[in-house]
This record gives structure tokens, sequence and C-alpha cells, in this order.
């Protein structure tokens, strides 16, 4: 694991030890054996355990924060994967901070100078000095376009690609090390995880991704009055540096300063939880990490959604079958909402206790369904849902993990603003909606018109996979395999009566054969009896009193 590593992950690995160490998770440096990394000075000074009052996740949280902007975003991603953590891990890790000191003045306008290739004051006509913004992965500043339109610029922070690059291979080997040694994490399948969160921070590192985001989340809104996507200046925006619209507008999260202006309360939440149920049931696209400080209140009650780096995806069967399961829940139906999993490929009828999991499914709806609509919190219930769901080894999409924690996201900020707020009564129109446009004609001949291509390129090749088939016939190469399941306990039987019926055979056979011999008067005698049939009637008893036994130990007779 150590072999062909530079200085700098070396002493990376130093630090991620030590951090670890001081905040009382020497046994995990222990399990990974990272103790040879660690100097002799390390090893002495950093006995010591910081805030030993606190719990275990609230230490994890602190040490993740103190390692930096890798470990920071890993915490946030870990905080959706109710199949990896428990409950009060998950709690702790959504309190994560993506806050950090800014970085200079110079330093984001050399980035900048350095992306387009010319100075910083030829490429926008004001850049403020101070930030406006600070996180881990880069900083946000006001400016002016040579037009007049009022901008955010997002840079990226220096060196932060090499620090996530060499954080990525320390995770990738720790992951391949415990998927290899520690028999406990292959369950968890570490190197998907990691595989998985490479993905997503390399994609926040390419801030065309983000841009590419907000424009399609832009397009989905423009012509909704109550919403606000910003407009990216592409001429602006490069793989570093961001350029976008400014939002002046209030965090949906300051109660106060939304009563000075003017702002209802309850209109605010209606509209940030119609456009999320829009994001979610019409568009397929929505915003990933909707908290207070990515979602404001304008002008009118208009919400305003920023920063959009965090995006999940849903495609259209998965819509389709998300409206099934919130029909089958309102009907207190747990056989379809079992079938729509089945469907959705989140559980397996061939692996999974299907009477325990009814049971538990009718339930979980029933306690909801029992319950006013005003005290139901979606995003709660679906991560209930997800944690008995994990419980039985399903498999639950991380689109659909995201999902659950954008909701509780959304349905808490909402219940802020609007204590008689309930998504779920907002949800019905879109749901009534979608059955009623999946009934309608149109509809119906529109999907059959989509299959028909599928169709007939199975009527194109079937002539050919039939004629392939009739040749191998006629060569003799043609070979069916078929696989066998809950047949074994049948061989089993066949090969007990198999021995036991060829068992009696022998017996009788040997019993015949000793008769024979006593009557041919064969030499030698005992007691004028031949000795070669007394022996062959010994043999005989002997294996008849073995057959007896066993067909009396079996209780099968």
């Amino acid at each position: 694991m150590l072999r062909r590593i530079s200085k700098r992950q070396v002493r990376r690995y130093q630090t991620l030890t030590n951090v670890a160490i001081k905040y009382g998770f020497g046994y995990l440096v222990d399990r990974f054996n990272l103790h040879p990394i660690r100097s002799v000075k390390d090893r002495v000074s950093g006995t010591h355990k910081a805030y030993p009052e606190l719990s275990d996740p609230e230490r994890l949280r602190l040490m993740l924060e103190e390692l930096g902007p890798t470990y920071i975003k890993f915490g946030q991603i870990l905080s959706t994967r109710y199949d990896i953590l428990p409950k009060e891990y998950i709690k702790e890790l959504e309190k994560l901070q993506d806050t950090v000191p800014p970085f200079s003045h110079g330093e984001a306008c050399r980035i900048v100078a350095e992306e387009f290739g010319m100075p910083i004051d030829e490429i926008f006509a004001t850049f403020a000095y101070e930030p406006y913004a600070s996180a881990s992965l880069g900083q946000v500043h006001l400016a002016t376009l040579p037009g007049g339109d009022r901008v955010i610029v997002k840079v990226q922070r220096p060196g932060i690609k090499d620090v996530i690059d060499s954080d990525l291979r320390i995770l990738r080997d720790l992951a391949h090390f415990a998927d290899q040694h520690i028999r406990e994490a292959r369950a968890l399948n570490p190197v998907g995880v990691i595989s998985e969160f490479e993905r997503i921070i390399r994609a926040e590192l390419d801030y065309t991704l983000e841009a590419q985001n907000a424009d399609e989340l832009r397009e989905n809104f423009k012509d909704d009055p109550a919403v606000k996507i910003p407009t990216v200046y592409w001429d602006y925006t490069r793989w570093q540096v961001l350029t976008m619209e400014f939002i002046d507008g209030i965090k949906v999260s300051d109660h106060e300063a939304i009563e000075q202006a003017d702002l209802d309360h309850t209109t605010i939440a209606r509209n940030f939880a119609t456009s999320f149920l829009k994001q979610i049931f019409l568009h397929g696209t929505f915003h990933g990490d909707p908290h207070p400080g990515n979602v404001l209140a304008m002008g009118g009650n208009v919400v305003a959604f920023i920063d959009f780096g965090i995006i999940g995806h849903l495609d259209q069967v998965t819509r389709a079958d998300l409206v099934d399961f919130f029909i089958a829940l309102s009907e207190n139906d747990a056989d379809s909402v079992i079938d729509v999993l089945a469907h959705i490929g989140i559980i397996d009828y061939d692996t999974i206790d299907l009477p325990q999991f009814r049971f538990e499914i009718s339930n979980m709806i029933t306690k909801y369904y029992g319950m006013s609509l005003r005290y139901v919190n979606t995003g709660v219930m679906m991560r209930e849902m997800i944690s008995m769901i994990l419980r039985y080894h399903g498999n639950v999409p991380s689109n659909l993990l995201l999902l659950s924690k954008a909701l509780m996201i959304e349905e808490e900020v909402c219940s802020q603003l609007d204590p008689d707020y309930n998504l779920q009564d907002l949800a019905k129109p879109f749901i009534h909606n979608l059955i009623v446009e999946r009934m309608h004609p149109k509809r119906i001949v529109r999907e059959w018109l989509r299959m028909i291509p599928g169709f007939g390129r199975l009527v194109r090749g079937l002539p050919h996979r039939i004629d392939q088939i009739l040749l191998r016939a006629e060569k003799g190469t043609l070979h069916l395999e078929f696989e066998h399941h809950g047949l074994d306990h049948i061989v089993a039987e066949l090969d007990v009566m198999s021995n036991r019926i060829a068992s009696s055979m022998i017996i009788s056979a040997i019993i015949i054969a000793s008769a024979l011999v006593i009557q041919s008067g064969m030499r030698p005698f005992v007691c004028g009896v031949p000795v070669l049939g007394i022996l062959g009637f010994v043999i005989a008893g002997i294996l008849g009193m073995g057959l007896v036994l066993s067909i009396l130990r079996s209780g099968r007779f």
C-alpha cells in the first residue's frame, strides 16, 4: 500500500494518522496498519485525545473538518448513505461546515488571468477585493461586467486539485485495504463508495459542469415567475472560474429579514415546495443540496436557487415509479409498494424474506397513513423506509438516497417558514395530473410509437437468430444449459434410495450364494456345515442389521 508514493503523500498519511489518533480513532490506525508511517516524534506527542467529553460522531465530524476539503466533502456524501453509517453519525455529519478562511485577492486574480489569458482588469469592469463567500473548493467575488451587469465570480481554490488528487489516492488505498483485509467492511463495498465519491468531487471541480446544471434548471423554470435561476455568462466561465448573475435575495432561514422585506412566509414555503415537486415529477433534475444558504427569497415571494454543484437526476421510468409508490402509500397498499420497489430494482423477490418484509411495510404505512398530514414528513418517512430496506439487504440507488436527503432539508426549511405546511397536500395535484396524463390516449400512442423502433429491430433480427439456431442444431453444436433451483434435496434422496436398493441386492445375493454353498457340501466343515456358507450368512446378517438401523435412524419406513 505504501509503495511508489511521493513524499507529499507520506506527509499526508502522517497528517491523517495524527489527526485520527488525536480525535480518538487510533484503533482505525491500528486496523489499517498505518503506524509505520508515523514519525517517532508523532508517536510520542500524538497520544493526546481531543475532546474526550464528546461522542464518537461529534469527534468524527471535527476530525473531518480538520483534515480539510476532501474529507469535509466525503463526510457530506456519507451523510446521505443510510446503508453505511448509523443514524447518529448521519445526523452529526449533516452539520459539517464547508467554510474555510479565504485565499488572497492576488491569488484569485492570478487564477482568473491564467484561465482567460489576459489581465483581470481587461475581463471585468470591477472585481471586489474582499470575497463575498468562501468554501473549501473555492470562493466567490462580486464583480461587474463591461456592460454593467452585476455578477458573482466563483474562483477555484489554488492547489485544491493536487490536494484532492493526493487525498483520493489515500482513500482508494484504504478502501482496497479494507476490502481485502477487513471482513466486515466488504459488505459496505468501500471501493465502490470511494469511486462514487471521486466521481462527485471531480465533477464539482469542473465549474463548466456546474454551469451546465444551472442552465438546465434555468431552462426548466423559464416560464415559472415564482422561481429564479441565475443566468450563466459562458463567455466569462472556464474550468476554474464560473461567472453567474448576482442574485440579491434573503436566505429563507432568515425569518426576521423576510418580515422586514414585507414578504409572506407561507407563500415562500409553497413556492419553494412546489418548485421542488416540479423538479422531481416533471423535470427529472433536482437541486441536491437545497439548504438555506442555497435558497433565497426575493421580492414578490420569488424563490431563487444558487450553487449547482450537487444535482440529482431521475429518468422517466423512475419518476413514474415514484408516482406509483406514493399512490400505493396513500391507498395503504403494501403489496403495491413492494411491487414498485421490485420494479425499481431495490429489492429482489428471490433473496428477501417476503412475508416479514410485507409485515414491516404494512406497519410503516399504517403508522403514517393514520397520522394527520400536518405531521407527516415525507423525507423522514423515505429515510425510515430506506433504512428498513437496507436491513433486508436491498440496493437503493444513489440518486434516491440523495433525493431523500434533499426532501428532508426542503421540508425542514418549509416547516419553519409555515407551521401548517405539508408536502403531501401539495404533491396530490402533481400526482393526479401525472396519472391523468399517463392514461391520456395521446400519451399511450406516443409510448407505443416510441416502442416501434425497438420492436422493428427485434422483428428484423428474428429470422437471422432462428437461422443460427437451426444451423447449430444441424451441425450438432447447439448446447442447452439448464440451472436447477431447489432440487438438491431430491438428488440426495435418490442417492440414499439407490444405495439402499443396491445394498439389499448385495445382501440377497450373499444369502443365495451361501445357501448354494451349504447345499453343495463344499469343504471344510464346522459341525457338518460348510464354513464358507456359515461365513456368508454372518456377513449378510451384519449388512442387513446395518441397513435396518439406517432405515430406523432416518425415521422414514
